[in-house]
């Protein structure tokens, strides 16, 4: 599966600009290095069902390779407003104040800031009322032609924004939706441009209430990467669009999964050319989408159900020469997932550590709102499971006691089955189908 995503790469390397993070926020020697190089992560969600479970511990996530708020000597600011209990509140006022400043470098320190406390704390209580303010600094920032790492950070924040406020914001949706399109199409910097496609999925995911809204969103990523007559996109863009679309395809499964189906029908061949991509992240990142597509279809088998298989077992068994032994690793692995949802009905099994407790996921639409989820978040991913109402509606969770000698042991439970879990998904589907009730069903043809 999938481990940290691209945006977490993207913005380290923005935020660091060539600096040797301090020791205190060095990733360990096993998480160091880029998603090409450390596929450690991938190999431990894809070997999750072998019983090596991935986990997010939160005692240790500020030094782990989700890290993108790596910000070394110039963030500590927001560190010290992330531990500052009450006095967090004037060094973030401070903080969004020194964004209307003309120095790019102290809009970059200030935004560090605020992704920083906004990642670590829950704050939808908080700054309610500054909320549309704060939002419209952010956007500013975000059409910065003048920063690379003002752009990548203030959309980063933005992301954080639709995480903490944005359910039922659809007005605010309407208008960030348009800013982070013009991102995605025109913006000069690739890195800009991958981190506004993760934010735009987001934001659609939290926000738009219509599931035909997700639909356009998928049309629009289809035009841009992966019609035929497409421009190339650079490795990690690509991969981002598949992600995206991933994200956003749970989204009309829920809503209308006849149109879902016909939406990744015409998206088929596009991914099978992924598969055939140099980079092994967008392979597994095209693999994951089949997945996720076969498990909405209850194990029907694709049209093309044959040569996917195929395609898959052929990089299962892919010699090392090509890749490498790490990440061809972690492809096999990745496959393997894959091939069983695919081929025998298995569900994927993954288990995080957030907030000292276990959480079990097992259906591989849970899994892919997971990881979009710790992209935005990060290392605050345990502190908005816990606290923000918003995660605790996706996944449908309810925290219970286990039995047996682990008594003492919280466990959270993430099942499909639950009636927590079946609840949030009928609200879901009745929000999302409101605005089109007396509507035919949105279709791109």
């Amino acid at each position: 599966m999938v481990g940290a995503s691209n945006t977490n790469e993207l913005l380290r390397a923005a935020l660091n600009s060539g600096r040797t993070p301090s020791a205190g926020g060095r990733p360990s020697a096993s998480k160091r290095g880029s998603r090409q190089s450390t596929p450690s992560k991938m190999r431990s969600r894809a070997e999750s069902r072998e019983g090596s479970d991935d986990e997010f511990d939160d005692a240790a996530s500020m030094a782990s390779d989700d890290t993108w708020i790596e910000t070394a000597d110039d963030d500590s600011a927001g560190q010290k407003a992330a531990e500052a209990g009450d006095n967090w509140e004037t060094i973030f006022d401070e903080a969004t104040d020194s964004l209307g400043e003309k120095r790019a470098a102290t809009r970059e320190k200030a935004l560090a800031t605020i992704v920083r406390v906004m990642s670590l704390r829950y704050l939808g209580d908080e700054l309610a009322g500054s909320r549309i303010a704060l939002l419209e600094a952010l956007k500013r920032s975000a059409r910065s032609t003048k920063s690379e790492k003002e752009s990548m950070l203030a959309l980063l924040a933005l992301g954080q924004w639709f995480v903490s406020f944005g359910m039922d914001e659809g007005d605010e949706y309407a208008g960030a939706e348009a800013l982070l399109r013009t991102l995605v199409s025109d913006h000069k910097s690739a890195s800009v441009r991958a981190v506004a496609l993760n934010i735009l999925g987001i934001a659609n995911f939290v926000a738009a209430v219509d599931f035909n809204d997700a639909a356009d969103v998928m049309r629009f990523v289809s035009e841009r990467f992966f019609a035929a007559g497409a421009a190339s996109a650079p490795a990690a863009l690509l991969r981002q669009a598949l992600e995206t679309y991933g994200l956003l395809l749970t989204v009309l499964v829920d809503g209308n999964a006849q149109l879902a189906e016909r939406t990744f029908e015409r998206a088929f061949a596009a991914h099978m050319r992924a598969l055939a991509a140099d980079a092994v992240d967008v392979r597994v990142a095209a693999a994951q989408n089949f997945a996720l597509m076969h498990e909405a279809l209850g194990g029907d088998d694709f049209e093309r159900q044959d040569e996917l298989v195929a395609t898959l077992r052929a990089l299962r068994q892919e010699s090392a020469k090509r890749h490498g032994k790490r990440d061809t690793h972690a492809q096999r692995s990745a496959m393997r997932l894959v091939l069983r949802s695919l081929e025998e009905g298995e569900a994927p099994q993954m288990h995080l550590v957030l907030g000292g407790r276990q959480v079990a996921f097992d259906r591989w639409q849970r899994i892919v709102r997971l990881q979009s989820f710790r992209a935005c978040l990060g290392g605050g991913l345990p502190v908005h499971f816990v606290e923000n109402p918003l995660l605790q509606d996706v996944f449908g969770v309810r925290f219970g006691r286990v039995d047996g000698p682990a008594a003492d042991a919280a466990r959270v439970v993430v099942s499909p089955k639950s009636e927590l879990a079946k609840m949030r998904s009928r609200d879901m589907r009745k929000k999302r189908s409101a605005h089109n009730a007396q509507q035919a069903a949105f279709d791109f043809d």
